[in-house]
């Protein structure tokens, strides 16, 4: 991991805070906190509990390990099928250049279903 790369709770919390442009004011009314809180969050002093982890993920719609840095994506879909978060979860263990592989077979694959539908 680039450690440049690493962000922490706080700064994420923060960037999506200042995305919507949400006041900490207006943010730990909504998340039914204390404006303190939210500074301390922000200036990581504190962390939430794992419950409001789950509830701050729900209110901007990303998954709880982005929220705490622990992936870059936002979130999965949420009608994801079992097989599509199959692949997820096995493609993000290949190498960048695998990564791209794969993706070229899918999209020849693509090609000729769509062909094929074509007809």
């Amino acid at each position: 991991m680039i450690i440049n790369e690493y962000k922490m709770f706080g700064d994420i919390f923060k960037m999506l805070r200042m995305e919507k442009n949400i006041s900490q004011d207006k943010i730990a009314e909504e998340l039914d906190v204390s404006q303190p809180l939210i500074a301390k969050w922000e200036s990581h002093q504190s962390t939430p509990a794992p419950e409001m982890l789950d509830y701050i993920a729900d209110y901007f719609d990303v998954s709880v390990d982005y929220l705490i840095g622990r992936s870059k994506y936002r979130n999965l879909e949420h009608d994801n099928s079992e097989i599509d978060n199959i692949l997820f979860s096995k493609a993000k263990d290949l190498s960048d250049e695998d990564k791209k592989a794969v993706l070229g077979i899918i999209n020849a694959l693509k090609k000729d279903i769509d062909k094929e539908l074509d007809k």
